[in-house]
């Protein structure tokens, strides 16, 4: 879904619904069951242990039903000292005012419940009560102390070697990280409770933890894998009776669908989450539901069916404490209301909004609010302040959805797929290994048995050919050849020292203002446009591709492996570099497009390459010849290719080059600069 996530927090607490179609029917028989025997029981803790049995029911099924019991089984449960009952009961009330998103009152009855398991030294209660409070204060945006809450909690459950709370505290902290804007963290939480719940084999958590990886293919804009991570959690989650669950993932499913325009498919699971959610009287699936739903018809441009779903949203969250939720809702109404040109009801819906996102202090929320609120401004002619708005977002932008998170991204979850292909070639060989020997103990029964040993061992050598295939192309991805070859047969790499290399940078002059004119889909589509034509450029040419950070573009010619022509490779490919922006210019300036002007800079000289970190892999280059190519294209011009004498001394027989003279070069004195013509 575009700007959400969604948070699986009832990972192990086992909903009582058979079945989806008599899900409602099931659970309230058992809560009638429930009912009629405390109606014959006597005042003691069994009745009190059966009331909690109810309120328990409740968490998932008419939680405000619930609360009409709290009372009652608090009373006996003190009246006949059962102190673990009024922990308990406290505990169960809390949960209840959760479900409710009542979130000031869920954390006075956890807090409670945490005083009298702490003071009898409850552990198992402790951590369970530790982390419903993270959740009171994440739910609130408190995320620090949300974080204190389930930090706590892991070290006592690790102590108890309590699994399953261990495997929970690992989604929800991945939760908090993802509402940070800290997606590479929210990655590594994903993969770690992924590779947990795999050894413990659990096919239930698996499904939840796939779901939640989901998004970080989404992130890599991997719709296809994204939606296959999904599609595996349906049914573990059917078997659990996790309608929950099940219907986020319906919606999450629906989310990517109407991304694709493929409105048929997203519209039938909204309309499978909404009945679902509507049988287990589920206000927040279905404040979910209706509020993607909205952002189909927006896509559709069917503006008054989106904002009837968008009220329909707001009519349950408004009831609610939480902010969060309703302050993105806010957003979208107010984007809404704008198209429809009712500018009154838009600004109401964006002043709440505001107000709602200064409280929790969520920079992906602001983002979202300068982004939309721009809109209103346009429309109203409010140009200054559409300016400062549009700004702040694309500095939002710029922070969120930087390089370097993507690239960290990538890496987690190359790195899972890399170690689970080596795992899954690993168990192949020793399968091909047991079964060739089963096959040698029985070559003399003939002909027949040695003809099944060869059609045997081709089918499994290929099953690893092709797994090798696919994991080496992965981690491809991310290193050169000659890299990746001795980190796979060693576990590791030696840093390389070059003697000599040639370093290109390319940057956009004015990138900064010229960005200020473009809305953040244009920007990051014109910088994907240049740069996969500079990918494809240097790739014919031989040159590594080191990294690309912001609108810088840096690559290196003679390494890994070292060459004798790499200056002149380089300057090869700077001329096709070059020779594409002349015609995209051209062709943006017919458009009447904003257009960005390329400076490239080259020098040659040593360097020092390797891998940086351990587990999430980069290959980069470090020395002073990276600093100088660096000053070359900030002292270059718009066009041109600006190229060091001593990269000029290599490449003089083969290209013609201009003279500049000597330039001062920040930070490295004057040097002297050429021109290729």
């Amino acid at each position: 879904m575009r700007g959400g996530y969604f948070s699986l927090f009832f990972i192990f607490l086992g909903i009582l619904f058979s079945s989806r179609g008599i899900a409602q029917d099931k659970n309230q028989k058992h809560i009638d069951s429930l009912l009629a025997i405390i109606a014959v029981s006597g005042e003691d803790s069994s009745k009190a242990q059966l009331m909690c049995d109810v309120l328990y029911a409740h968490s998932y099924y008419k939680p405000e039903e619930g609360l009409k019991y709290s009372m009652a089984a608090l009373e006996l449960a003190k009246k006949t000292d059962w102190k673990f009952g009024v922990c308990q009961v406290y505990y169960l009330t809390g949960r209840i005012y959760w479900r409710l998103k009542k979130f000031d009152q869920a954390l006075k009855n956890h807090v409670e419940a945490l005083s009298l398991a702490e003071k009898n030294n409850w552990n198992g209660m402790k951590t369970s009560v530790m982390i419903a409070i993270g959740q009171d204060y994440a739910d609130q945006s408190n995320y620090p102390e949300a974080l204190k809450y389930f930090n706590k909690a892991y070290e006592i459950a690790y102590q108890l070697g309590d699994k399953d709370q261990i495997l929970e505290l690992h989604i929800l902290i991945s939760w908090v990280c993802e509402q940070q804007g800290n997606y590479p963290e929210k990655t590594k939480y994903d993969f770690s409770a992924l590779r947990y719940s795999q050894e413990v084999n659990d096919k239930y958590s698996i499904a939840i933890c796939m779901a939640n990886i989901s998004w970080d293919y989404l992130a890599l804009g991997n719709y296809e894998l994204a939606l296959q991570y999904l599609d595996s959690s349906i049914v573990p989650l059917k078997e659990e009776h996790d309608y929950i669950n099940l219907c986020e993932t319906y919606i999450s499913m629906a989310s990517i669908h109407t991304d694709h325009q493929n409105f048929k498919e997203a519209l039938n699971y909204f309309d499978l989450a909404l009945k679902i959610g509507a049988e287990i009287h589920d206000m927040n699936v279905l404040a979910r539901a209706y509020r993607s739903k909205a952002g189909l018809f927006v896509l559709q441009g069917n503006e008054p069916e989106a904002l009837k779903n968008f009220l329909s949203a707001s009519e349950i969250l408004d009831s609610t404490e939480d902010n969060q939720s309703k302050a993105e809702l806010y957003i979208e109404i107010g984007a809404c209301y704008t198209r429809l040109n009712k500018f009154s009801e838009a600004k109401k819906y964006f002043e709440n909004a505001k107000a709602l996102s200064m409280m929790i202090e969520s920079e992906s929320i602001s983002n979202k609010y300068y982004q939309s609120v721009e809109l209103l401004d346009s429309a109203t002619g409010n140009w200054k302040d559409a300016y400062a708005n549009y700004k702040m977002s694309v500095q939002l932008t710029n922070k969120l959805y930087n390089d370097e998170n993507t690239k960290k991204i990538m890496q987690t979850s190359m790195q899972y797929e890399y170690d689970r292909k080596e795992a899954a070639v690993k168990a192949e060989q020793e399968k091909k290994d047991i079964r060739q020997r089963l096959l040698r103990n029985s070559i003399a029964t003939g002909l027949g048995g040695s003809l099944l040993f060869l059609v045997v061992v081709y089918r499994q050598r290929n099953r690893i050919s092709r797994a090798r295939k696919r994991s080496d192309e992965l981690l491809l991805n991310i290193l050169p050849e000659e890299v990746a070859d001795e980190l796979k047969e060693k576990g590791s790499t030696e840093a390389k020292q070059f003697d000599e290399v040639t370093v290109m940078f390319t940057d956009f002059k004015g990138f900064t203002q010229i960005s200020e004119k473009l809305t953040p889909a244009e920007l990051v589509a014109e910088i994907d446009t240049c740069f996969k034509a500079f990918d494809q450029i240097i790739t014919k040419h031989n040159i590594e591709k080191i990294k690309t950070i912001g609108d810088s573009y840096m690559c290196a010619g003679g390494l890994p492996v070292a060459n004798r022509t790499h200056a002149s490779d380089v300057l090869k490919a700077a001329l096709e570099i070059q020779q594409f922006m002349q015609q995209h210019v051209q062709e943006r300036k017919l458009e009447k497009k904003e257009i960005f002007e390329i400076r490239i800079g080259i020098h040659t000289g040593p360097v020092v390459a390797g891998i940086v970190g351990v587990k999430k892999f980069a290959y980069d280059i470090w020395g002073d010849t990276v600093n100088i190519a660096s000053r070359m294209e900030s002292s270059g011009e718009a066009g041109k290719i600006n190229i060091s004498g001593s990269t000029y001394e290599l490449v003089k027989d083969k290209f013609k080059c201009v003279h500049r003279g000597k330039i001062q070069a920040k930070n490295k004195g004057e040097i002297d600069m050429y021109f290729v013509e």
